[in-house]
């Protein structure tokens, strides 16, 4: 049976097996890198965009940047506005390409002040969407370019927010847009939860911009062939950036490539692409929307409509204790039985239960900053002293990298499996032998070859890219699948 998950991601199957499971029809979402702040013109294809989607009664998903909310308030865009009431609004982050970047505001050793500045910047770029289209709430968040940080994560989920769209470690960063076939298994995740939010990897079958007749040589592509693609799938996100459908090339390169290049409100202009050839792409989007419409194969979605779909989180109780541990055991990883749970799941309620509480329906879960270090040699700790080093233990930040229990320092994986052994057979004391601290990146190949500084242009040189790669990685006890 097809997973009722929403989303965004490929894999690739047999054709026998994917008609076998087709049980549900594939689930659609089309997303708007919504950015440029530097050229009124661009926000008439933000218009144009939304309002074929209205009239096609299907909801878009426009995550728009901060400054660039606040320039449609200043430039008394109503008509933009307007045309987008009918869609899911998310952010894109408060400035985009403007430097410092998401990553740069968070390329340092201080993971509490780098958090705090991120918090800080993205609260406010919030309050500018909320501010221009009238909203109690912003749901999901979209990276620029793969400006992916730690901080930011966390901080949306801070926000409240559910949704993480185009975060490639959930997805094939290999794979160039538009790419043909399908993406090699593996690489692509749907139900996957990472650093509290649920991750909606970009789809690579076909980038909208493809709508935009090109020079000699260039074909519409061919519907059917998309869709037959697609339709194998649990769910496809096809992406544009508006601005693309207005002009030639992206807006931030001759502005903000490496640094901050002109001042603010003097940006340079890229050239916009005739008139009929933007009129072309909105007859093709037009017609490739009523192409999916009619194909019963598939079905339009929102994160709105699939947030009400995600499953209930269910309570880790001292009875789940023992498959607990076996499954991580066998596999130190996300658990998917009896529940989906992650491994920070799992160390926060050992921790409650060490204390004599009970613990609570699992919530924000945190990962590492520093490596987490292991003992290297056999260490007895005593029951009492896992209770004691729980008691001051706190669940609202990051996970040490190190445990004082007793007279010893273990690993927090070493404190997990110690507390599991005595939470399951009363044992009074247990020997930590060493063992992997972090966990396999088998689940999640991709976070394990994450390239923050190789992957975006507009990233400053200076950008120190394996700090932040590192931390990306730190955070794998957050992962979860539902």
């Amino acid at each position: 049976m097809k997973k009722l998950m929403l989303l965004l991601s490929v894999v690739s199957v047999s054709p026998l097996f994917a008609a076998a499971v087709q049980a549900a029809p594939t689930k659609v979402m089309f997303f708007f890198d919504t950015e440029d702040f530097t050229c009124d013109e661009s926000n008439d294809a933000i218009r144009d965009t939304a309002k074929i989607l209205t009239e096609e009664g299907v909801k878009g998903e426009y995550n728009i940047v901060g400054y660039l909310a606040r320039e449609l308030v200043r430039l008394n865009r109503r008509d933009v506005i307007d045309a987008l009431r009918p869609h899911a609004i998310g952010t894109q982050t408060l400035k985009h390409s403007v430097h410092p970047t998401v990553c740069e505001r968070s390329d340092m050793a201080n993971a509490r002040i780098a958090c705090a500045n991120v918090l800080a910047d993205e609260a406010e770029g919030v309050g500018m969407l909320k501010a221009a289209f009238g909203l109690q709430h912003i749901d999901y968040a979209v990276p620029p370019g793969n400006s992916w940080s730690y901080a930011s994560l966390y901080a949306f989920a801070d926000l409240g927010m559910t949704f993480y769209g185009g975060g490639g470690f959930a997805e094939d960063a290999s794979a160039p847009s538009g790419a043909a076939g399908l993406v090699p298994p593996g690489n692509r995740r749907w139900g996957m939860w990472y650093c509290n939010l649920y991750q909606l990897p970009y789809d690579h079958i076909m980038a909208l911009e493809e709508l935009i007749p090109g020079g000699e040589g260039w074909k519409l592509p061919d519907f059917d062939q998309v869709l037959d693609r697609a339709a194998k799938l649990d769910g496809v996100v096809f992406s544009l950036h508006p601005h693309m459908v207005i002009k030639k090339a992206h807006w931030d390169g001759p502005n903000y490539r490496g640094a901050n290049l002109v001042e603010w409100g003097q940006w340079k202009q890229v050239e916009n692409r005739p008139k009929e050839v933007t009129a072309a792409f909105y007859r093709n989007f037009r017609a490739f929307v009523r192409r999916i419409k009619a194909d019963t194969r598939f079905v339009f979605t929102d994160t709105l409509a699939e947030k009400t779909k995600l499953k209930p989180r269910v309570v880790i109780t001292k009875q789940d204790l023992p498959a607990i541990k076996a499954a991580l055991e066998k596999d130190f990883g996300a658990i998917s039985s009896p529940a989906s749970w992650c491994v920070a799941d799992v160390f926060h309620a050992v921790v409650e239960l060490l204390r004599g509480r009970t613990p609570g329906v699992p919530g924000k879960v945190h990962g590492f900053v520093y490596p987490p270090q292991g003992v290297m040699q056999p260490v007895v700790v005593k029951a009492s002293d896992l209770a004691e080093a729980a008691s001051w233990m706190d669940l609202a930040t990051f996970i040490p990298p190190q445990i004082a229990v007793g007279g010893a320092k273990i690993g927090p994986a070493d404190f997990l499996f110690a507390a599991l052994e005595v939470l399951t057979t009363g044992a009074n004391e247990v020997t930590v032998r060493p063992r992997e601290q972090l966990g396999s990146f088998k689940n999640c190949p991709s976070l394990e070859t994450v390239d923050i500084k190789g992957g975006w242009v507009i990233h400053s040189p200076e950008l120190n890219g394996k700090l932040l790669d590192e931390r990306l990685k730190l955070q794998l006890w957050t992962l979860r699948f539902e």
